[in-house]
Formats: C-alpha cells, sequence, structure tokens
C-alpha cells in the first residue's frame, strides 16, 4: 500500500465522520426558533424530534438533510474508489470494498456522537436511510415498510419501530439485487448462482446496523428516555 492510499483512506474516514457529525437540527434550530432542540420532547437531537418539537415546515428539512449526509458519504465514496488508482494490476480494487462497508457506518458514528455538541447526537436512521437510497432502493423501501407500519399502524415507539426498520433491511440487503446502475456494488463480493448473494450491501448493512445500536445500548445503561416515545405523536 502506498502513502497516498493511507492519506486517500485516513481522509475518507475522517471526511465520513465529519459530514455525519454536522448536527443540522441543534444548528437549525437555534437560528431558526431560537432554542435547543435538545430540551424539548424527547431530547433527542434528531430528525424526528426537530418534526415533533419544530412543525413540520422546519423538520422535515432537517429530515432531508440527515439522510442526505448518508447518500453523499457513500456517493463519494463510491465514485471516488472507483478510479483506475485504486484498481490494482489484476483488476481487484478491495479499497473500494473496505471503504464502502467503513464510511457510511463512520458517518452513523458522527451523527450519534457529534464532536460539534459535546458527542451527542441522534439515533442515525437519517444516515442509514440515506446510504440505502444510494446503495439499493429496494431495500431502501423494504426497511421504510418496517419503520412506518409499526409506527403508524400498532403505535409502537421510535425505538421498536426503527429496530423492526433496520433488521428488516439485513436479510433483504443479503438477498435482493443490486438495482441501480449509478453504483459499482454490483460487480463485487457476490456468492451462488448469478450472484444471488450480495455480500458487499450485506455487510455494509450490518456494519452501520452495528453502529445504531451502539447509541441504543448507550441510551438503555444511562437509563434514558431518548427516542422513546411514537414517532407519530406529539409530546406535550
Amino acid at each position: 500500500m502506498q502513502a497516498i492510499d493511507i492519506l486517500w483512506i485516513t481522509l475518507t474516514c475522517l471526511g465520513a465522520y465529519l459530514l455525519g457529525s454536522i448536527p443540522f437540527s441543534v444548528w437549525i434550530g437555534r437560528v431558526v426558533k431560537g432554542i435547543d432542540l435538545r430540551e424539548h420532547n424527547t431530547g433527542n437531537p434528531g430528525a424526528v424530534n426537530a418534526i415533533k418539537t419544530f412543525d413540520t415546515a422546519v423538520g422535515l428539512p432537517i429530515m432531508l438533510l440527515d439522510v442526505f449526509k448518508g447518500f453523499l458519504t457513500i456517493f463519494l465514496i463510491d465514485k471516488i474508489y472507483s478510479l483506475p488508482h485504486f484498481i490494482t494490476i489484476d483488476g481487484r480494487n478491495p479499497l473500494y470494498t473496505v471503504m464502502c462497508i467503513s464510511g457510511p457506518a463512520l458517518a452513523v458514528l458522527g451523527h450519534n456522537y457529534s464532536i460539534w455538541i459535546g458527542f451527542e447526537g441522534g439515533q442515525g436512521m437519517g444516515v442509514f436511510m440515506g446510504t440505502l437510497l444510494y446503495m439499493n432502493p429496494l431495500v431502501y423501501m423494504a426497511c421504510g415498510i418496517g419503520l412506518i407500519i409499526p409506527a403508524g399502524l400498532f403505535k409502537k415507539s421510535g425505538r421498536v419501530s426503527g429496530a423492526i426498520g433496520v433488521l428488516l433491511s439485513i436479510p433483504a440487503a443479503l438477498f435482493i439485487p443490486i438495482c441501480p446502475p449509478w453504483v459499482g456494488f454490483h460487480s463485487d463480493w457476490v456468492l451462488g448462482i448469478n450472484g444471488f448473494v450480495h455480500l458487499t450491501q450485506w455487510i455494509l448493512v450490518a456494519v452501520m446496523v452495528l453502529a445504531l445500536f451502539s447509541s441504543v445500548l448507550k441510551n438503555i445503561f444511562t437509563k434514558s428516555s431518548i427516542g422513546s416515545t411514537n414517532w407519530f405523536t406529539k409530546n406535550s
């Protein structure tokens, strides 16, 4: 491995974390509403609490910005590490796979433990969904169904709904074919006849899930109620 490759890896990891760590909900809340989101409703500095605390006109753009953080992270990694510089003489590109897997997870960790707000943060669902949207819209839809149905129909809490959606995305990522033509995952790490097992996108999702549940475990061990209310109701 060349020194320039080490530099690229370092910059990618740092950039993914810093991009994910941008606390749009806190900063926009202070500018537009003049309040700190962390002091209202669930106390979670995430997009769902922004919608519950502010209103849809302010909260929805915040949610879209969080999704964009995940989308942009995997987009940049996919394009940069597809360049000829990273392809070996025998046609392999191991750095592409490694960075596509690790970059989005670092963006999730950046969102959950933002350096800008004392290593506090949201639950990382926006970044997670943005990554899925770029990686495979079908997996994105499967996760979205798992999120919306429990919360909307059965009034389950944000934690339960989030867990169902996230866990549903794991088998979906393993077996749903990669459909978008804009990513290079389709030629990377597949198994079975006609490559029906998609290891790259499955490992990518699994590593992001570990990053997501790090914040859940933190809330459990600290007995925090952050994110425990239903997403479709507004706290008083």
